[in-house]
């Protein structure tokens, strides 16, 4: 793996991300169910409901559209042997350096919409906390959590 340059993630990130829109704005539509069921029988403003159904319609192109394009674009990991870094975020970038020595554990799961399109999170493991590279093919989890594990193994002999 050239170690020189920021990687983006899989480009089948962006179907798994409108997905997740897709669950997001199900969670809204029964949030709007339940307003209106207790907008009914308990009396309730009407303005409650009506704020919400407005703010859920606005926010469907948004977590179907361009909420995942923008993560894709802006997500970007790259791997020396020395440290990992992360740049993510849309409107608070953050810019994330995870020395190699630190890495305790390296981790590739996947759950089942990341099954459903054949993708892996590398999860890594430090003692202040993890970080997690989303929306990895199956070669390049497995290829990266091989060249962690190689690069933290120099780093111990060199300490």
């Amino acid at each position: 793996m050239n170690t020189g340059e920021f990687k983006k993630l899989d480009g089948k990130i962006v179907a798994v991300r409108k997905l997740e829109g897709v669950i997001t704005l199900c969670v809204y539509a029964s949030m709007i169910l339940a307003l209106l069921y207790f907008t009914i029988t308990f009396g309730w403003p009407k303005w409650i409901l009506a704020v919400t159904l407005c703010l859920a319609v606005a926010s469907v192109p948004f977590e179907l559209y361009l909420l995942p394009k923008w993560k894709y674009h802006l997500w970007r990991y790259r791997l020396s042997e020395v440290s990992i870094q992360i740049h993510k975020g849309i409107i608070f970038r953050r810019k994330v350096l995870i020395p190699m020595g630190k890495v305790q554990h390296v981790e590739a799961k996947q759950g089942p919409i990341l099954k459903k399109y054949n993708l892996y999170t590398v999860t890594l493991s430090t003692a202040a906390g993890s970080h997690d590279i989303l929306g990895l093919a199956e070669g390049t989890a497995d290829s990266i959590r091989k060249e962690i594990e190689a690069y933290a193994r120099l780093s111990d002999e060199q300490v």
